[in-house]
């Protein structure tokens, strides 16, 4: 049997997270009531959602509140946050909730966040992936934060030890760390030999290279031209001296004949 949780022993806050005008059909008309969802918890894990419905929004509040005092649930914390991550579902409402690293808040919204914080939890995530009723919703958180357990109760169920539980888990997710963690055991465990000091071997000398000699470059060949020759003037042809006339020795006779 399920055990039930005096909620007069625990200083309980209450908060509305739904108000609804319904309506019922009968043989005279219809009959007008107030629906209201409300969520109760003390904020050190006890937390608990009601349904209350009247025809004056007061009355269906009361109702809800000790209906919501009645189903009160326990919830397993690891620190400020919750052992692992579980889905709830409530008709068509689906609620994963998610556990959070410190400091993170509560990341949720709507009729969800008012669960948690109500609950205790101050590091957590939740995500909607149904129905966006606020009451489903809130009845559907409920759910996934009831099927939480921690390792001592599922260790007890189990007939196992913790150290059993997750050292199968640590083999064969982590076996490397653990093996690395061995090795540094064994290494402090064994005094530090003493290691000879090691043999400065003799530097090599360094031959500097000969510097290369500068090619000398072929002076250019200075090819003379020779001097132009004077030109030489062209020596005077000798005049042809006057040829002598002869006269013949009978002209001669003529002339001193004339005479």
């Amino acid at each position: 049997m399920l055990k039930t949780i005096d909620a007069s022993k625990l200083e309980m806050k209450e908060s509305i997270v739904n108000i609804r005008r319904v309506a019922k059909t009968v043989k005279g008309g219809r009959n007008m009531r107030f629906s209201v969802t409300v969520v109760v918890g003390d904020g050190e894990g006890h937390v608990g959602v009601g349904l209350g419905k009247a025809r004056e929004i007061p009355e269906a509040v009361r109702k809800a509140i000790e209906d919501a005092k009645k189903n009160l649930i326990l919830v397993p914390m690891v620190g400020t946050t919750i052992p692992h991550r579980n889905l709830g579902v409530f008709g068509a409402g689906r609620v994963l909730i998610m556990p959070g690293s410190e400091g993170s808040g509560v990341i949720a919204g709507s009729s969800v966040r008012t669960v948690l914080e109500l609950a205790g939890i101050k590091d957590v995530r939740a995500k909607s992936i149904g129905s966006n009723n606020a009451g489903n919703m809130a009845y559907a958180t409920i759910e996934g934060l009831r099927g939480l357990k921690t390792v001592e109760e599922v260790s007890r169920l189990r007939g196992k030890t913790r150290e059993e539980i997750f050292g199968s888990k640590r083999k064969t997710i982590e076996p490397k760390e653990t093996e690395q963690e061995t090795v540094q055991e064994t290494v402090q465990e064994t005094e530090p030999e003493i290691m000879p000091e090691p043999v400065q071997e003799p530097e090599p000398e360094i031959i500097p290279e000969p510097e290369p000699e500068p090619v000398q470059e072929p002076e250019p060949e200075i090819i003379q031209e020779p001097e132009p020759e004077p030109e030489q003037e062209p020596e005077p042809e000798p005049e042809p001296e006057p040829e002598e006339e002869t006269i013949p020795a009978e002209s001669a006779d003529d002339e001193e004949e004339t005479v």
